[in-house]
């Protein structure tokens, strides 16, 4: 459909929707073709009521956590209020000869009865949703409430999201960012005594026979022509170009025997809710966790490499587990030193890999979800999941990385939502 005085095409028509409810004015002659527009078919009316509503709706969304107990009586006095239509003479129901009569241009309307009417539904719908939302916010906070999709392709969400990325606050962080110098000045071997990030109570000790080490070009510092890693440091770029925030070097086990490199949390950083009086991974919670791996290559038979996070009873490792076979990225849950449960996905560990992971504490077993190499720009469905497996029952106190095959890990991010652990570029 071809753009003329009195026809728009779909795309211009929403857009221009967009830009008025945005507060942007729109010239006499955009006007009349939006009215136009909205006239011409009942659907393109539905259209035009579902992006007033939208914007309303995604507005009070992400602005409901700050309206005060005052504004909230105001917003539900306003529920009383009736919603006055238009009076008959108003309704233009005239005969063809009057309706093609022109209209003195002081008098000339811009928009119609019909655009304020669903303005109108837009905003006392709003008014309702708003009430409903600041009720659910009286409750104790529900990640599933917060964050459920929305199935709308609206600017206004995708940048309110990319702001919640930039804004990030993971309350664990490890991003093996230590420099050259940093390295060179300290005594002991591996990353002993490294104390980078945020969350931890102590240093990283190396425990295995074999050292690790922090790599800050995988091009020059690898295991020859057949190491996968020689195509770069770790970074993750999503199909829509959103990109995963990575600086500073990376950290390497060592190869041929085990190497073991462990850290304490500080408790006293973990929120509140997350824990109870056994520790940290109260029933009811969620927590989020995301890293970057790769191997030397995609080898299985027993090898591993992953992150271990519990205690010496249980924990849960993701990573390359001597119990998948395969030597693909995978879970499982730890008891006693025997791994349980495994979860393979089909991501070779050769090959670089976000992964994100979503811990729903329960009583008894644990339920976790796995994505690897999601989307950045919305929260990953559950539905999409790569693994899925149950774990036994968490109480967090150390992370560990354990491996006896050469594998680089990078950017550790524990939070309580998946923005938490996804930090925006600037430039995304």
């Amino acid at each position: 459909m071809s753009e003329t005085k009195t026809d728009l095409t779909k795309s211009t028509a929403l857009e221009n929707i967009d830009a008025y409810l945005d507060g942007e004015a729109l010239s006499e002659e955009e006007a009349r073709q939006l009215e136009q527009w909205i006239k011409t078919d009942s659907d393109n009316a539905d259209q035009a009521f579902r992006r007033v509503f939208l914007h309303s709706y995604l507005r009070e969304r992400f602005q409901v956590r700050s309206i005060g107990e005052a504004q909230a009586r105001e917003r539900e006095k306003q529920l009383n209020v009736p919603l006055i239509l238009p009076a008959e003479s108003e309704i233009e129901i005239g005969s063809a000869a009057q309706k093609t009569a022109p209209v003195p241009k002081s008098r000339r309307r811009i928009l119609t009865w019909r655009w304020f009417l669903l303005i109108g539904i837009g905003i006392v719908s709003t008014i309702n949703l708003s009430v409903m939302f600041i009720k659910d916010f009286q409750l104790p906070y529900d990640e599933e409430k917060a964050f459920e999709p929305i199935n709308f392709d609206s600017h206004y969400a995708k940048k309110t999201f990319l702001m919640a990325r930039i804004a990030a606050q993971p309350f664990l962080y490890e991003g093996f960012n230590y420099s050259e110098r940093q390295l060179g000045e300290k005594a002991s071997e591996g990353i002993n005594d490294l104390t980078g990030g945020v969350g931890w109570a102590g240093p990283w000790v190396d425990k295995g026979r074999n050292r690790s080490a922090i790599i800050h070009d995988t091009k020059k510092v690898n295991l020859g022509k057949n190491d996968m890693r020689l195509f770069g440091q770790l970074g993750f770029s999503d199909q829509y170009g959103n990109m995963l925030l990575t600086k500073g070097g990376q950290y390497r086990s060592g190869a041929g025997s085990e190497t073991v490199a462990v850290r304490y949390l500080d408790l006293q950083q973990v929120p509140k809710s997350l824990s109870d009086t056994k520790g940290f991974g109260a029933d009811g919670e969620i927590l989020w966790i995301s890293f970057m791996a790769q191997s030397y290559d995609n080898a299985g038979g027993g090898r591993y490499a992953y992150f271990d996070f519990g205690n010496e009873e249980s924990s849960l490792r993701i990573g390359k587990l001597a119990s998948a076979e395969r030597g693909n990225w995978a879970a499982a849950g730890q008891v006693n030193g025997t791994e349980i449960n495994t979860a393979s996905s089909e991501v070779l560990s050769g090959q670089a890999a976000l992964i994100v992971a979503r811990i729903l504490f329960r009583p008894g077993a644990e339920e976790v979800n796995l994505w690897l190499n999601p989307p950045l720009n919305r929260i990953p469905d559950l539905d999409d999941v790569n693994l899925r497996l149950m774990a036994p029952d968490l109480r967090i106190e150390r992370v560990k990385i354990v491996s006896n095959y050469s594998t680089d890990f990078d950017e550790l991010r524990i939070g309580v939502s998946f923005v938490d652990v996804i930090p925006a570029e600037d430039y995304d």
